[in-house]
């Protein structure tokens, strides 16, 4: 048996050893990221004004329910039927007051081999007259400076 006390390394002549860097792995240079291509998503929002109307109130009212709750979009698109347009005059107008802050694009469509293809240019006029007039009122709420 060995006389060794509880506690005591077990070899007499321990050999020093230098403490050195771990060996360096065999480092592999990261993969690039992969880039997958995100689609593009665009909010559309659409306004059906399609249905049978007596009346411009009737027109306006189904126009400012439809858009209530709308949120800004890229897109709105408002359907406009014979009967909106026979009974709204100044329906460009309109339109352009509910979304000249909201969305980006505009589109009217109305039915096909009608005479009522001067809405959009009407939309178009408006909202262009909204967007100045709106950014006079900011720019005249800006502080000096």
């Amino acid at each position: 048996m060995s006389e060794r006390r509880p506690g005591q390394w077990p070899v007499d002549h321990p050999v020093h050893i230098e403490p050195t860097p771990a060996p360096a792995a065999d480092t592999i240079p990261p993969a690039p990221p992969v880039q997958v291509p995100v689609p593009e998503v665009r909010l559309v929002v659409t306004v059906d004004l399609t249905g049978q109307y007596d009346t411009h109130d009737a027109v306006i009212r189904d126009l400012y329910e439809q858009t209530r709750y709308s949120t800004d979009c890229h897109t709105a698109i408002v359907r406009l039927g014979a009967d909106a347009l026979r009974v709204s005059s100044g329906l460009g107008s309109v339109i352009a007051s509910r979304f000249f802050l909201a969305a980006r694009e505009v589109e009217i469509h109305v039915p096909a081999g009608t005479r009522w293809a001067f809405v959009a240019d009407e939309v178009q006029q408006y909202m262009r007259h909204y967007a100045a007039d709106h950014a006079q009122l900011l720019n005249r709420t800006r502080a000096p400076g």
